[in-house]
């Protein structure tokens, strides 16, 4: 019975080690949360830019008090401030037209081979 609880032990302990609650990615799909990157909630990007690089940050790019990812950030498309026009997405930090951009179709890079009417490629 003693080598029974002692292998029960074993196994709880590797469950609770590679558990999906704990936080801070260390590889090969397995998790620690000693490990996580969290920036702290009260520290603004303008006076700390380091914050964006941390774990959950929108984008690494600082704009004013927020992080931001000015590749697809249409307040920020590209830099900060440079906002699209409406009808138009941010797609790899240019604004485009999604209906009618043949290397932007319906989605941001979604290419077209001939033309790109209404979101879709080809259409009639």
């Amino acid at each position: 019975m003693g080598q029974a609880a002692v292998l029960l032990v074993a196994i709880a302990i590797a469950f609770l080690a590679l558990s999906p609650t704990a936080t801070g990615d260390i590889g090969g799909g397995r998790r620690s949360r000693f490990l996580a990157v969290t920036a702290p909630k009260n520290k603004k990007c303008s006076i700390d830019p380091t914050v964006c690089y941390g774990a959950g940050s929108p984008g690494r790019r600082c704009c004013g008090d927020q992080c931001v990812d000015t590749d697809s950030d249409p307040f920020n498309c590209g830099k900060c401030g440079k906002m699209c026009k409406f009808t138009r997405a941010c797609c790899g930090g240019k604004c485009v037209r999604l209906a009618f951009d043949k290397k932007n179709c319906g989605s941001c890079f979604n290419r077209c081979k001939k033309t790109c009417m209404y979101g879709l490629c080809d259409y009639a």
